[in-house]
């Protein structure tokens, strides 16, 4: 390992602050949470991979452009969860920044990245919003730090409202 990919190794480590646990998200924040992983899995490999493919700058502005409605919506579910879980804004700027961290020591941890992101953009640009939900989806599978709610995940959950019950009378 390079002296360099050690201190952003050792950055992201020191980022994640000791014993944080993720809190779940419901199924559209999952789905938000895998676009914006993807959303920035793309953006990194515009930046890394245009001298491989000099298409890819000018494909990355053609993919924001045409999915500037989808990604602003991303966003307010994206903050909308972490002011859920009392994190707000500056949760969200963090989760950002690491996404994005983390995707960048994969250009150098991965055989042939620009390779296998390269397709990504066309595919990206041509789909649907829905469409490319589903592409995210396909490529992320299950997104960084954040597990799905399940019956399991307990105290996790998102809030519920609960009814009291209500007791017969004896009579």
């Amino acid at each position: 390992m390079t002296l360099a990919r050690l201190a952003l190794a050792l950055a992201l480590v020191a980022a994640a602050p000791a014993g944080a646990k993720s809190v779940c998200g419901s199924p559209e924040e999952i789905r938000a949470a895998q676009l914006r992983q993807f959303h920035y899995q793309l953006q990194v490999a515009a930046l890394n991979c245009r001298g491989d493919d000099p298409s890819l700058p000018g494909k990355w502005s053609a993919y924001v452009h045409h999915h500037g409605a989808t990604l602003s919506d991303n966003a307010k579910i994206m903050h909308g969860y972490f002011v859920r879980n009392g994190k707000g804004a500056a949760g969200f700027d963090r989760f950002n920044t690491v996404l994005t961290n983390r995707e960048s020591v994969r250009v150098h941890e991965t055989e042939g990245y620009c390779e296998i992101n390269a397709p990504l953009f066309d595919r990206a640009v041509a789909a649907s919003p829905a469409q490319l939900h589903h592409l995210a989806g396909e490529v992320i599978g299950k997104p960084l730090d954040m597990p799905a709610c399940t019956e399991a995940a307990g105290a996790d959950k998102p809030a519920e409202k609960k009814t009291p019950k209500k007791t017969a009378k004896a009579g």
